[in-house]
């Protein structure tokens, strides 16, 4: 009975050592995320990349949360944040930069995978955010990514674009879209969609009505993208996106910025904030000037299409 009991206290004492943390963190990251898909996930990889590469991640204690493409639960998981009394939030995608920038007014707020925070208004300026809040922005006129559908097909004239009117970035790009479709006499056909799962249905019916489907930067669409892939490859129907992550999920091409190098100063951003006390609304938003050309071979070949030499060339990325 005696060595069964030292058995048990011994066990006891040894689970304490494996729950308790080695060091207290010094302070608390709450990271809010709207759905999980390689672009968004890069962010969120970028971010952590970067802060164990300085060695800051030592000093934090990250708290995660997703939404898992659920708007209404983005106020809950801001709050929660809020009432954890977490030292900065860092959000990832228009809606949720939106919900912290609201209901959390005393805590530095870092947004990221937000194309345009100025139209979303969550800042003044690009150079002076203003308030508790800046962050990294992929911003890039939706024409000059739309221009390489006419790189690889000169000669198309409908284009086929899926959005979530509800998201504010979805919204910016697709009147840039319409814009340069007027100025090269395209017909801009849309469908929108509210849910993921409505993805592959809205590309359905836009076989045999366009040449070529465009993808913005929309998070919805890019969570169900394998649906638009699976109706895109079924009718030949060639896919060009604004979000190169998607190329190895089975689009054409794409170009766009890199998502894991803009998490990586996004947590730059939240060393200088944490670490040497800078105001947050006084630290420029963060662009990434590169911009990488992705490019699918083996669709390419599944559609029987060979690219234009000048798009190849220009390639930074090849599946």
């Amino acid at each position: 009975m005696v060595h069964r009991g030292l058995r048990i206290a011994l066990a006891v004492l040894i689970l304490a050592a494996l729950a308790a943390p080695a060091a207290a963190a010094t302070y608390r990251i709450g990271i809010v995320q709207l759905v999980e898909h390689p672009a968004l996930d890069a962010s969120r990889e970028g971010f952590l990349a970067e802060l164990r590469d300085t060695g800051f991640i030592d000093q934090v204690e990250i708290l995660y949360q997703n939404a898992q493409n659920d708007p209404s639960l983005l106020a809950p998981i801001v709050n929660n944040f809020v009432n954890e009394r977490v030292d900065l939030i860092h959000a990832i995608t228009t809606p949720a930069a939106q919900t912290a920038a609201s209901l959390a007014r005393d805590i530095p707020v870092l947004f990221s995978a937000v194309r345009d925070p100025l139209a979303a208004k969550l800042i003044d300026s690009f150079e002076a955010p203003g308030g508790n809040i800046t962050g990294s922005s992929h911003y890039q006129p939706a024409s000059e990514q739309a221009a390489l559908i006419l790189d690889v097909f000169p000669n198309a004239r409908r284009v086929g674009v899926v959005y979530n009117a509800g998201e504010d970035n979805s919204v910016a790009q697709v009147l840039d879209l319409r814009e340069w479709a007027r100025e090269n006499g395209i017909a801009l056909v849309e469908r929108t969609v509210s849910q993921s799962v409505e993805v592959q249905q809205a590309t359905e019916s836009l076989v045999g009505q366009v040449d070529v489907i465009f993808v913005p930067t929309d998070n919805t669409v890019v969570a169900g993208l394998e649906g638009m892939i699976l109706a895109a490859s079924r009718a030949k129907l060639p896919v060009i996106a604004a979000d190169v992550d998607t190329v190895a999920r089975g689009a054409l091409a794409a170009y766009g910025a890199d998502f894991f190098k803009l998490g990586r100063l996004t947590a730059q951003q939240a060393i200088s904030i944490l670490r040497d006390g800078v105001n947050p609304g006084s630290i420029p938003v963060a662009m990434e000037e590169d911009r990488d050309l992705a490019i699918n071979l083996t669709v390419a070949q599944e559609l029987g299409l060979q690219l234009p030499p000048s798009v190849l060339d220009k390639a930074t990325i090849r599946y």
